[in-house]
């Protein structure tokens, strides 16, 4: 059979496709999922813990990432607790690595520690770019920036709010409640 002899088979007199009944039952139900309205919002208390001791492991793996990055002659760290602002993430920390390669070694740094940890991530992005890093474990979210891109971007001013954590004085911020 040739190809339009083929063609021909698979369309209707008036030359469109012919669409099953399966796939027009498939597009019915694709098109009725969709929402017209945006999200509705999900309170933070709505986020419950499986495991309780996974604040306090978060908390020791952001206070570890700080530390790794001052280790590596990063600047201007900050631990944000993002708790009261939103379901979806505990922490971030926020770095700024003078150079691309010393902000991909942090990273990659942070990573292997993490691993020994046991924590694991979940996506890392930016590594090819340099620019902005990040490295994403779930809980929590490790932002490595250049000077450029931090003044940028400036995450410090779209979470605002965000309570900072002393990471160099633990026990201090970490006991007070979100």
């Amino acid at each position: 059979m040739s190809d339009s002899e083929n063609l021909e088979t698979n369309t209707t007199e008036d030359n469109a496709p012919a669409i099953d009944a399966a796939e027009h039952a498939t597009e019915r139900k694709r098109k009725a999922r969709r929402q017209p309205f945006p999200q509705d919002d999900v309170p933070h208390e709505a986020a419950s813990r499986s495991q309780p001791a996974r604040l306090e492991n978060a908390i020791k793996h952001v206070i570890r990432c700080a530390e790794i990055c001052d280790d590596n002659r990063a600047k201007d760290i900050q631990i944000l607790d993002l708790r009261p602002a939103t379901p979806l993430i505990d922490f971030i920390v926020i770095a700024t690595a003078s150079t691309r390669r010393l902000g991909n070694a942090i990273a990659i740094e942070i990573d292997a520690e993490m691993k020994k940890l046991k924590e694991f991530k979940l996506g890392m992005e930016g590594t090819e770019e340099g620019s902005w890093i990040l490295v994403d474990y779930g809980d929590f979210v490790v932002h490595l920036f250049t000077p450029e891109a931090r003044s940028y971007y400036s995450l410090e001013e779209i979470w605002g709010d965000a309570p900072r954590i002393d990471w160099k004085n633990p026990t201090a911020s970490a006991s007070k409640p979100a």
